[in-house]
């Protein structure tokens, strides 16, 4: 998977610094900020505990919670069609480039990603043999869940959906109406605190016509964040807008032609209402209020539900059909080969140091930074970009730190609080050498060392981010 490959990103280093603290700042935190994130951190802050702090440890549970949602959604997709199927069904989810994504971010999705198959597997059990234990297992299932990210209340609702749709599964309707608790209280608890902490998702642009082309396009075949401007953030490596068009046009047009052809098959009754119901209430409440709570990254649980439906063309050729064996196998693998290549560019983009965003070049600064610096040298940051410290703070740990106001923890903030150049000039003074860490298409810190009587000398230069070694004169 070459997990370790990738830089540290903005939204891996927040998990970073939230989990850098004891369990009392981490709640102290999360009473200002990032509660939808909670038990994510709370989970994290034992696992960093255990296994620190790197690239390979950070990603690791999303990893294994990807692999642990592979094996239950092939389970789901043979129960509910055959072997065959489910094979076909894992295959797919798996290539996802947004399913390759979640799996090596230190982030909630992967986790939302098996919980929602978990809690499918269990409603589809439920459907072959209805059991009182399955539904307080569902309920759980749903608590943890939709305690790792606010949305996944909505998979509850599409369950219901698919339960009154289905004559097997109707007459357990009352059984759902209880256990939804179980989704619907951690809902309530989180939304109430998140409802006053929506200035963290004030970044989010404004509702608009891109919404289509995100959901159909960037929800499962990219890893971009959104539409700006009529362009694709972050920037996609070479290739990945094709192969992101690719995939979106075979995998769409197999979800529609199966979406006809087994219209009468429990599968579409499962897979349709998880497909749409969780998009179009985020996004219709976005354009019905105003508010901006849609990202793709934010409904990863919805992916597996594209691969059902993009897989079900089997189903056509396991029946009476005269390409059963020698002809049907061979032509099933030449299909997932086929999505796999075209998956390679996006796979091998992800993999690249910058695969994350290459705005977010923290791993550069780290070691420039290090290559830089020398024990008793300072650095200068501007708080806008301290993530890139809090990301590898061990690269800093020699040097001394000058702008630095209230730090993250005794702030309350996933940030730290820094001062200006000019604000923190009589500090600053003190160290004849100073590592400048300033994006590259601004110029004010370095300007206003310059002002202090500092001179640039040997510099780095990354994708987005300039680190400059400066001497006093």
């Amino acid at each position: 998977m070459a997990m370790w490959r990738p830089s540290f990103w903005t939204d891996e280093a927040a998990t970073i610094s939230a989990v850098r603290r004891t369990i009392t700042d981490l709640y102290a935190l999360l009473a200002n900020i990032d509660a939808v994130h909670g038990a994510y951190y709370t989970l994290m802050l034992g696992w960093t505990g255990l296994f620190g702090f790197s690239e390979v440890s950070l990603r690791l549970p999303s990893l294994i919670a990807v692999s642990c949602a592979a094996v239950l959604f092939f389970e789901l997709g043979r129960k509910v069609v055959g072997t065959s199927y489910g094979l076909v069904a894992t295959a797919l989810l798996i290539l996802l480039p947004r399913t390759q994504y979640v799996a090596t971010d230190a982030r909630s999705y992967a986790l939302t990603l098996l919980g929602a198959v978990a809690a499918t597997y269990l409603l589809v059990s439920i459907r072959e043999r209805p059991a009182a234990a399955k539904w307080c297992g569902y309920a759980l299932v749903g608590f943890f869940t939709v305690s790792l990210s606010f949305y996944c209340v909505l998979l509850v609702f599409a369950h219901a959906l698919t339960v009154v749709l289905d004559s097997r599964l109707r007459q357990e309707w009352r059984r759902l109406l209880a256990s939804s608790a179980g989704w619907v209280a951690p809902a309530l608890f989180i939304g109430g605190i998140a409802s006053q902490q929506q200035f963290q998702i004030s970044w989010i642009r404004e509702v608009g016509p891109a919404f289509p082309y995100e959901f159909f396009f960037l929800q499962f075949f990219a890893d971009g964040y959104f539409i700006l401007g009529g362009d694709i953030i972050p920037t996609p490596t070479p290739g990945e807008n094709w192969s992101m068009t690719a995939l979106a046009v075979v995998l769409w047009i197999a979800a529609f032609v199966s979406a006809i052809a087994i219209r009468r098959h429990f599968l579409l009754r499962l897979a349709i209402p998880w497909l749409l119901l969780p998009p179009a209430v985020v996004i219709g409440g976005s354009l019905l209020t105003g508010g901006d709570y849609y990202l793709p990254r934010y409904l990863t649980f919805v992916l597996p539900s594209m691969a059902l439906l993009a897989a079900a063309p089997v189903l056509a050729l396991s029946g009476p059909s005269n390409l059963r064996a020698p002809y049907r196998r061979p032509l099933i693998c030449v299909a997932v080969a086929a999505v796999f290549l075209v998956c390679m560019p996006s796979y091998l983009g992800q993999r690249t140091q910058f695969g994350r965003d290459p705005q977010d070049d923290f791993r550069f600064v780290a070691r420039a930074v290090e290559e830089l610096g020398r024990p008793g040298d300072s650095f200068v940051i501007d708080y806008s970009n301290d993530l890139m410290f809090q990301a590898y703070p061990a690269s800093f740990s020699n040097l001394a730190d000058p702008t630095l106001g209230i730090t993250a923890v005794q702030w309350k903030r996933i940030f730290n609080q820094r001062f200006d150049v000019a604000s923190s000039a009589e500090r600053i003074r003190k160290y004849p050498v100073v590592i400048l860490i300033e994006k590259t298409n601004e110029s004010k810190l370095s300007v206003a060392l310059q002002e202090l009587g500092y001179s640039p000398r040997e510099s780095h230069r990354g994708p987005s981010t300039t680190v400059t070694k400066f001497i006093h004169e």
